[in-house]
């Protein structure tokens, strides 16, 4: 298969194979039926030739050698050259040279030549097409059988057998070729209808999420290739959905396991502090209990994503102040932006139905992003918009941004754009899960004045 057919579709190269063999059968055919019709319109002319060259071959035998081209001309009436029967003779020796000829003949080369002059002395008949102003001729050429091994050739015209070849070629080619242009919108309409199950195949499962892995392929009701090809695909999304359950059982019972002792450490650790009186001890312990903060911090986020997988992330939905929670995430945020010599703020009121704490748990997610990532004397601004259905929150910071082919996929899991590196990359991902539960979703820009621009829609 050449290259620039590789290229193409498949719907494409099995119209263009169809056509294509359609047409060489079809040429094939033809040359066939050409060359059968050809020979059944030259047999008989053929042998009507062979007849009139025998007899002035006979007649040339008893002839004296000086008188032979004399003689020749005398028996032109014999074999029934006469000016009505469109009959030509030619007379040669045996190098195929002219020795006498009708009229029409004289100036006109040998027609036996070559190759065929071999045979004809071996006394097999030979025979051929010739042009004689501008018509088409047909002759027999055979051995007289004398001493001087000459040779008499009989030339009649088949201008009409001709005309009936090039008018059947006339037909047939076209009909090829409108045949080709047939198979090949018929090649294409078959393979479109038998590859309709493999595109409807792609959109299904394009359309199942990398998370959500329990829709299945609607496959047909056959028992061909494409029928088990769809069966072979669904029980591979039965063991990937398996798989994934399983994943999702553990990462939420990890979690649980893991808060209650990170739970207690820290209450140990507090009321360890509450004892210990050396500044440098406990610099040590506030050190360890960001440790744990930390830790926890990226439990609670994989058990929120566990629950988001599961469609379980609104669990009592109420009535959301949106703009009281970003103003209570400000204030949370407020000594770690001062200390970064980063101004905080936040704007705007919209409410909505939803999950306060996963909501306030998103935009934490975004101003400890937008700070970590803004210099100092920057800006991180929180603006909360109402829209007819739901409302907006954009999180907006003056800091280096990201670069542009890392937009579409800084809100992945385990993804971590450029610069921006957060835990264990859950955190935007957080972001984008919380929005999708609310029937949302998340963008991001770079700023043209420089920055980061992200925007959360609530629905």
């Amino acid at each position: 298969m050449t290259r620039w057919l590789r290229r193409l579709p498949l719907g494409a190269r099995i119209a263009a194979l169809t056509s294509g063999t359609l047409v060489a059968l079809l040429v094939i055919v033809g040359v066939f039926v050409h060359r059968q019709f050809r020979e059944a319109l030259r047999d008989e002319a053929d042998r009507e030739l062979v007849d009139r060259a025998r007899i002035a071959a006979r007649s040339l035998q008893d002839a004296p050698g000086a008188e032979f081209p004399d003689h020749f001309l005398d028996i032109l009436d014999k074999v029934g050259a006469s000016a009505g029967s469109g009959l030509e003779v030619q007379l040669m020796s045996a190098d195929g040279s002219v020795i006498a000829a009708t009229e029409s003949l004289e100036d006109v080369d040998g027609l036996v030549k070559g190759g065929a002059l071999v045979r004809v002395a071996s006394g097999v008949p030979v025979y051929g097409d010739t042009t004689i102003s501008r018509h088409v001729y047909r002759f027999a050429g055979v051995s007289v059988g004398d001493a001087r091994d000459h040779i008499v050739a009989v030339a009649a015209p088949i201008q009409d057998a001709s005309d009936a070849e090039a008018a059947l070629l006339a037909v047939y080619v076209p009909l090829t070729v409108v045949a080709g242009v047939v198979g090949a919108i018929a090649g294409g309409v078959i393979a479109r209808r038998s590859l309709a199950p493999l595109r409807r195949f792609a959109a299904e499962a394009d359309a199942i999420g990398a998370l959500d892995l329990s829709q299945r392929l609607s496959t047909p009701p056959t028992a061909d290739e494409i029928g088990r090809l769809g069966a072979t695909l669904n029980r591979m999304l039965e063991r990937l959905d398996a798989a994934l359950r399983r994943e999702r059982q553990l990462t939420a019972e990890v979690g649980h396991e893991l808060r209650t002792p990170l739970a207690i450490i820290r209450a140990e650790v507090e009321l360890l502090g509450d004892r210990i009186v050396d500044e440098q001890l406990r610099t040590s312990l506030e050190s360890v209990l960001e440790e744990v903060d930390r830790t926890t911090g990226v439990i609670d986020d994989m058990l929120l994503l566990a629950r988001a997988d599961a469609d379980v992330v609104l669990d009592r939905p109420e009535l959301v102040d949106l703009g009281e929670i970003a103003r209570t995430v400000v204030t949370r945020f407020s000594a770690v932006a001062a200390g970064q010599g980063v101004t905080l703020g936040a704007l705007g009121e919209a409410r909505l139905a939803g999950d306060a704490r996963a909501i306030e748990r998103a935009v934490a997610n975004l101003v400890d992003n937008a700070v970590r990532h803004t210099p100092a004397a920057g800006a991180v601004e929180i603006e909360v918009e109402r829209r007819d259905r739901g409302a907006v929150l954009t999180v907006r910071d003056t800091g280096p941004g990201v670069p542009a082919d890392a937009l579409g996929t800084m809100f992945d899991r385990y993804t971590r754009a450029g610069s921006r590196r957060g835990a264990a990359g859950l955190g935007l991902s957080i972001v984008a899960a919380v929005a999708a539960s609310h029937h949302g979703n998340v963008h991001a820009r770079n700023r043209p004045e420089g920055g980061l621009e992200i925007t959360v829609e609530f629905h």
